[in-house]
């Protein structure tokens, strides 16, 4: 099924969603004390990009995922274990959609028309300081710091969304290049 990607000037709201729903997180995860983060485009001003917050929250414990991802279904959002394959094993996937109820997807062909219910926040469960998340704040902050390198990816962006795409993968599988160049500066830069 053909798939559109809508990109999105920045939005000055974006951040006040993050911290809202960081606030709940926080609240519902009291247990364990994890580390809240807003990562993705909507976490750095001036860049557009499609309107889900994304959130990283970092446990010092792996074996703490699974029970929290079972506490956030309680809290209405929907848990995607079909996620869980290399190289995602240590990561817990969830995401809170508009209008839809909490749910588990133990495969893709279960999940709801995006169009119908949008993603509203996409959460990432994992260990503090693993790979993943070390890498998804080191490209935040690079972009933050480097307004020149923020409006490129932007750039990109807007021009792959004019495209069609197999699948949302397709679309993340096509900035991967320019992600992969922008880490390894944030890396020399270290």
């Amino acid at each position: 099924m053909a798939v559109r990607v809508t990109i999105e000037p920045y939005n000055v709201a974006w951040p006040a969603a993050f911290q809202e729903e960081q606030a709940r997180l926080l609240a519902c995860l009291s247990d364990w004390m994890p580390e809240v983060q807003h990562i993705g485009s909507t976490a750095v001003k001036g860049l557009g990009g499609k309107p889900i917050i994304d959130i990283m929250v970092g446990f010092e414990q792996e074996k703490s995922l699974n029970a929290a991802a079972s506490l956030l279904v309680e809290h209405g959002y929907c848990y995607y274990p079909c996620f869980e394959e290399p190289p995602f094993r240590d990561r817990r996937f969830l995401a809170l959609l508009q209008g839809y109820p909490s749910t588990v997807f133990e495969s893709p062909d279960d999940f709801p028309d995006r169009v119908a219910y949008p993603p509203v926040f996409h959460l990432h469960l994992l260990r503090q300081g693993s790979p993943f998340w070390k890498r998804h704040l080191a490209f935040r902050d690079y972009l933050r710091r480097h307004p020149i390198t923020r409006d490129a990816y932007y750039r990109m962006k807007v021009k792959l969304a004019k495209g069609v795409w197999e699948s949302q993968n397709d679309y993340a599988k096509a900035k991967t290049a320019f992600i992969r160049r922008v880490e390894r500066l944030a890396e020399l830069e270290g």
